[in-house]
């Protein structure tokens, strides 16, 4: 079965049967801020796997970035690169992301990256915006 990208059918299977018959000017209404928060919520389960742990997808997730020799600079490129390939794989419904890194704000032990992608919605894309926090090593969404 192909994937289907935008409206109600952008967002994961458990949404989808949980809405089944939105009417059709609703859901395109509501379909971007549905999708993006769907895709909030699916990043927050990819990006805090790690590989081996799905049978079916052995690559799913990222790898732990615990090694300590590395530098910092190399670290947050790696975990930069990390994410934006992992969402390129795993999340069909955006295209073009990019990640950057963003200041730490006085806390050593958190990183902070900002996520630009573009979500596709059918014959229509939207431009978005989400901030990850790695505390504690767990990825949150932010926004």
């Amino acid at each position: 079965m192909p994937l289907h990208r935008g409206g109600v059918l952008g967002n994961r299977l458990f949404e989808r049967l949980a809405a089944p018959d939105q009417p059709d000017a609703v859901a395109a209404e509501a379909s971007l801020a549905e999708t993006v928060e769907s895709i909030k919520r699916h990043l927050v389960d990819l990006l805090n796997s790690h590989p081996g742990h799905s049978e079916c997808a052995p690559e799913l997730g990222l790898l732990d970035f615990n090694d300590a020799t590395i530098g910092v600079l190399d670290l947050e490129r790696n975990i930069q690169r990390a994410i934006r390939q992992c969402i390129e794989r795993f999340e069909p419904r955006v295209r073009r992301v990019e990640v950057e890194s963003l200041p730490r704000n006085g806390d050593p032990l958190q990183l902070r990256f900002q996520v630009h992608a573009t979500v596709e919605l059918g014959h229509d894309n939207a431009q978005t915006t989400i901030d990850l926090l790695l505390n504690d090593k767990r990825y949150q969404c932010l926004n």
